[in-house]
């Protein structure tokens, strides 16, 4: 198990190579570097599928948010079994804070693998994976909140195609509306890589997750982002043991940049 750990780690995301058009960014890159050590991006990490990677984040001491369309297999054109996904907290340039695999996982009841790809499918594209360490109190978590509304300022971020070895945000942009799908519609820069990364709000004086980056929609020369709010999986996060509220890890840095003023 070690060495499938070690090799885990060390496998490049080539489903999500450079090279692609960074078809998620809307008009100028405003995306920044994070520091993964640094909370809340130390409760943020790379989910490691066999040669490809997405985004997920801890919200509890061993469970991870994140999309359903991540589990999937694009070699095998099956789910992945959760003994090949590795959860990588912290991971930045080789380094990483904490990692440990995922040994159940818990996918949308509306989500299918064998249908195309549409607003429709996308607001069930969120999967809960548990996994077989408490990485949590370590390097922190972020509370589930409700879902966002129209209008909210968040911060999304992820490992993207283009840096995919260090944690990139964009902060301060907005939900910008919701489709009768439920599925909910922002104006974040986010690409391949950044599916199932955080899109957190600051609410009642802290930082929540209040839903996840899954998908980029184009049409009628517009590009807008998709996300599933948390109000989609927030019973069943807590009946699987997501916390209440958010806290930093043991080894979680202290933030250098302050998100309340750009969220609020």
């Amino acid at each position: 198990m070690r060495a499938l750990l070690a090799l885990l780690l060390l496998l490049p995301a080539i489903a999500d190579a450079v090279g692609r058009d960074l078809k998620g960014v809307k008009g100028d890159d405003d995306r920044v570097v994070v520091s993964a050590a640094e909370y809340p991006w130390s409760a943020m990490g790379r989910l490691n599928n066999l040669g490809a990677h997405c985004s997920g984040t801890l919200i509890g001491p061993r469970l991870v948010a994140t999309a359903a369309h991540c589990l999937w297999n694009r070699r095998t054109r099956r789910p992945t079994p959760p003994s090949s996904l590795v959860f990588v907290a912290g991971w930045e340039k080789g380094h990483y804070l904490k990692a440990a695999h995922v040994v159940r996982t818990h996918v949308a009841p509306g989500w299918r693998f064998d249908v195309p790809y549409g607003p429709d499918i996308a607001a069930h594209d969120w999967a809960l994976l548990e996994l077989d360490e408490s990485l949590g109190d370590a390097v922190g978590w972020v509370a589930v909140a409700a879902s966002p509304e129209p209008g909210a300022r968040v911060a999304v971020a992820g490992y993207g195609q283009d840096r995919a070895h260090v944690p990139m945000a964009h902060l301060g942009c907005r939900i910008t509306g919701r489709m009768p799908s439920g599925l909910l519609l922002h104006d974040c820069d986010a690409v391949r890589g950044d599916s199932g990364g955080p899109v957190m709000v600051w609410r009642d004086g802290g930082l929540l997750l209040s839903g996840i980056h899954v998908a980029t929609l184009s049409g009628d020369a517009r590009v807008d982002g998709g996300a599933v709010g948390a109000g989609a999986f927030l019973a069943e996060a807590l009946r699987l043991g997501a916390a209440s509220q958010s806290r930093p890890g043991t080894l979680s840095q202290p933030a250098s940049i302050d998100l309340a003023p750009r969220l609020k």
